[in-house]
């Protein structure tokens, strides 16, 4: 069983690696051998792992996904009030400070969408599951009474994304007007217009 729990550190090791490469240079400039350096091994060690390229990139992506879905839907499932359960999903979904890799490698992602496809699709995927995580708590907020929604739920559900997104977009890009707490003030500001509930 040792081997099976090395290998499995191995892969986490070279998708962590991959993050910081993406991150600091983008998708299309993704090679084993700068993988390989990251992660301090040979760049046979990648090729082992991940004969294909492309598979450890959509590693980094599901490694997104469980971030941004699965992770945040563990959350709010563990907690009672609707108003709680969007806050923690406000708060959820920005990066973490500037040494958050695995959300710029995201960005990259987006910036990459226009000339492939694939990631085009992948981020659509990301996309509705996040709003699929607001839709759930704003149905469920104006079913208690919580929430007096001014929108449709899908409306305000895909603008909480959007602008998460945005404020994300610019967190990770350096911008100096903007940190994470104006962030998420930002956006409860957005959901108490949204609800009329006290966030």
């Amino acid at each position: 069983m040792a081997r099976v729990r090395n290998q499995d550190a191995r892969r986490s090791q070279l998708v962590a690696a991959a993050i910081d490469v993406i991150a600091d240079r983008g998708l299309g400039a993704v090679r084993a051998k700068d993988i390989a350096q990251a992660a301090g091994i040979s760049p046979r060690l990648v090729a082992y792992y991940y004969p294909e390229i492309d598979d450890l990139i959509d590693e980094v992506y599901r490694t997104a996904v469980d971030r941004y879905y699965w992770q945040r839907l563990d959350a709010i499932n563990k907690l009672d009030s609707p108003v709680e359960r969007l806050v923690n999903l406000i708060e959820s979904g920005l990066p973490a400070g500037e040494g958050d890799m695995l959300s710029r490698a995201l960005y990259e992602f987006s910036v990459n969408a226009g000339r492939e496809p694939t990631h085009g699709t992948l981020m659509t995927l990301l996309f509705e599951r996040e709003v699929s995580l607001y839709v759930a708590v704003l149905e469920a907020g104006q079913a208690s009474g919580d929430f007096a929604l001014t929108e449709s739920v899908l409306a305000v559900a895909q603008n909480f994304v959007a602008l998460e997104d945005a404020f994300g977009m610019y967190l990770n890009g350096g911008n100096s007007s903007l940190d994470a707490s104006g962030a998420a003030a930002l956006l409860r500001s957005y959901a108490r217009s949204v609800t009329g509930a006290d966030i």
